[in-house]
């Protein structure tokens, strides 16, 4: 459970400390208020990440220079946990205190699943946004593909720049042919393997809340040479008079898509809105299902729901808000307060123009 969460300079946040002593915690307020940027705070200390842009300087105040957070962790069985970060300028981790100079040490500690109303796109929008999904979903479930990927992404950089500024070192091009070849190697292979999982695990989930979706697949779009080391540093040579007049290189994990296809068709392209919206909500909830069966992962998941339920039917949304039950702490954000059942024992915060407070009973 997380039991404290504090911001400084955070979105429309000058400074707000919140206490949270229950499974369920309710942010509600007016659009434009803060109750998704809260959302927000608790994914980036999980993620070193936002789920709304890539640039982090939109994420500071206006004004400021950097912002702060903090969260304190409570496991079952186990100590207390503190986690802070500050970022501007440059980035700093601390872990009880003490500084950590690696993001591998620092994200994984908590495992937050979001759903989030611009879910649809991952299916139906641009590629990005399929690759970091699932670059993130693996990520909380495989070290060694955080690794790969931040190996193959600063080997991507630097040879990028090297053929851009037509320094055509072969030899330092090589260096980097190999670190492409060996990271991004590890990097498909593993997306091959948790994309089948998901694609088994969403398919199972449509049978049961839509059956007329059951005939689900995800394939994963790659050029065949980058699953083996040998192969993919063969087509670097042989592409390197292509990318050295392109100025970047031209293929390999950073260009590869993921496809979802029911009864043989592409929903980028054939499905309908409804369709697209049911489809990624079982893509996260099936996410969670899966991180939260991987080792420790039932009391380390956390929920974030922003105004996910709103279109969904009675029955619909009674099976989401059931499967999302078992996860070790939930945290919506709402316009309205809802009336249903699971609510009841919810702690409420009313959030107001950057500022939280407790709602009373």
């Amino acid at each position: 459970m997380l039991t404290e969460l504090k911001l400084e300079n955070f979105r429309n946040f000058s400074g707000a400390a919140l206490s949270f002593h229950a499974k369920s915690v309710i942010f509600q307020g007016a659009n434009g208020q803060g109750k998704t940027s809260l959302l927000e705070s608790l994914f980036f200390l999980a993620n070193l990440r936002s789920f709304r842009t890539v640039q982090t300087r939109e994420i500071r105040k206006i004004g400021s220079q950097s912002f702060r957070l903090g969260v304190s962790v409570r496991r079952r069985g186990s100590w207390n946990t503190r986690l802070e970060l500050e970022a501007g300028a440059v980035r700093s981790l601390r872990i009880d205190g003490l500084p950590v100079s690696r993001a591998s040490e620092f994200t994984g500690r908590i495992k937050t699943i979001a759903f989030l109303p611009d879910d649809p796109l991952i299916i139906n929008g641009p590629s990005v946004l399929r690759r970091r999904f699932f670059d993130m979903f693996i990520c909380m479930l495989d070290r060694e593909y955080f690794t790969a990927l931040q190996q193959y992404s600063s080997a991507l950089k630097s040879r990028n720049f090297i053929l851009k500024n037509r320094n055509l070192n072969r030899d330092i091009l090589f260096s980097y042919d190999t670190l492409l070849a060996v990271s991004g190697q590890k990097i498909v292979a593993l997306r091959l393997k948790y994309s089948a999982l998901l694609s088994d695990a969403i398919q199972l989930l449509l049978s049961e809340v839509r059956p007329e979706l059951a005939d689900f697949k995800i394939r994963m779009r790659h050029v065949p040479e980058t699953e083996e080391r040998e192969s993919f540093l063969k087509k670097l040579e042989n592409d390197f008079a292509k990318d050295a007049q392109r100025g970047f290189t031209s293929f390999g994990p950073h260009l590869d898509d993921f496809e979802f296809f029911v009864d043989g068709k592409l929903l980028r392209l054939y499905g309908s809105r409804g369709q697209c919206r049911m489809t990624s909500l079982c893509l996260k909830l099936a996410e969670l299902e899966i991180v939260r069966n991987s080792s420790s992962g039932a009391e380390d998941t956390v929920v974030l729901v922003d105004d996910a339920t709103g279109d969904l039917d009675e029955k619909a949304k009674f099976s989401f808000l059931s499967k999302i039950a078992d996860a070790g702490q939930i945290f919506h954000a709402f316009t309205e307060l809802p009336d249903e059942d699971f609510f009841r024992e919810s702690q409420i915060f009313k959030i107001e123009n950057g500022k939280a407070r407790v709602r009373d009973p």
